[in-house]
């Protein structure tokens, strides 16, 4: 096995083990409990992500109206007047290990998690957030699952400052988008 950097507008670490040349990427993954994005989780950890891919897996967490940016691994304190629910951070938290445990159990090696703390609440701020931490990771692919709101629903939140995160994070990221779809039920 090589590894070979290359220099150029980006960094790229490229891995050569028995032929085959592989581009080690940051993927930053949005997970939240809902059915769907843990569907996306297990699609990414098993159809997306190599084994030497850093994995970021990360949470928004709505403080009710309190501001913060992070809270996590690297995160600072930025701002003390932005508290979670202490409950709903420790159930972040959980949620957090566990994908973990399960990309870890798909054979990623190098996963990391943090949870983003949202002061104001809703789609657009919880997006906001997301492509933010992508931006600021130099992320290589962002995914995230999509609940399938329709084209109705997503109007008619629209209008009341409702709004898919799915669609604000594929209209705001500044890097490659991946909104996974739960397959139909059988």
């Amino acid at each position: 096995m090589a590894w070979i950097a290359l220099n150029g507008l980006a960094a790229l670490v490229i891995r050569v083990d028995k032929g085959i040349v592989r581009t080690m990427r940051k993927i930053v993954l949005a997970v939240d409990p809902s059915p769907v994005s843990l569907d996306a989780l297990r699609w990414a950890t098993k159809q997306l992500c190599n084994k030497d891919d850093e994995l970021h897996l990360i949470s928004v967490l709505d403080s009710g109206g309190v501001a913060t940016d992070l809270v996590g691994e690297s995160a600072p304190d930025s701002n003390p007047d932005c508290k979670p629910d202490p409950m709903a951070l420790l159930r972040t938290q959980d949620l957090l290990r566990s994908c973990k445990d399960e990309a870890e159990a798909a054979g990623l090696h190098n996963v990391k998690m943090t949870t983003l703390v949202s002061c104001v609440g809703g789609s657009a701020d919880m997006g906001r957030h997301i492509t933010e931490f992508a931006a600021g990771e130099h992320a290589d692919m962002l995914v995230l699952g999509s609940r399938g709101m329709g084209a109705w629903r997503r109007l008619m939140g629209s209008l009341v400052g409702l709004g898919s995160v799915s669609d604000f994070v594929t209209k705001h990221a500044t890097t490659n988008v991946v909104v996974h779809k739960r397959a139909a039920q059988q």
